[in-house]
């Protein structure tokens, strides 16, 4: 059982160093379990946080809510693929990912299209 989770743990770290890779712009990128904690992942090196930890945890708990709340409307309108948050400073785009989510926070300077359709890529295979 421990190596099925050494394993996991390991898939996880690679998915997130993979999703950093894309684009130098992005700030955070976290798998974030059913509690709003974070699993994996984290702040790029060098990036400060914009909000403090309590306000971090009600981000992720509220992104976890959007999803879940739209995901209750895929029988009308198909699966969710991701929601996107775009703000003056960030723009934040959640995936939903196997019963988690991974959130991702990129500078508003961040190609986020490009940002999407490669984490997209990379959750798939």
């Amino acid at each position: 059982m421990s190596r099925n989770n050494d394993l996991q743990n390991q898939f996880r770290k690679n998915i997130c160093n993979e999703i950093f890779a894309v684009d130098k712009n992005i700030r955070f990128v976290g798998i974030v379990n059913s509690e709003g904690e974070v699993i994996e992942g984290g702040f790029r090196k060098g990036i400060e946080p914009l909000l403090d930890q309590n306000e971090e945890q009600d981000m992720y708990l509220q992104s976890l809510s959007n999803i879940s709340f739209f995901q209750s409307f895929s029988e009308k309108f198909g699966s969710v693929d991701y929601l996107m948050i775009r703000q003056k400073k960030i723009t934040m785009i959640t995936f939903p990912y196997r019963g988690e989510i991974i959130c991702i926070s990129a500078s508003s300077q961040s190609d986020i299209d490009r940002i999407r359709d490669e984490t997209v890529k990379i959750i798939l295979l």
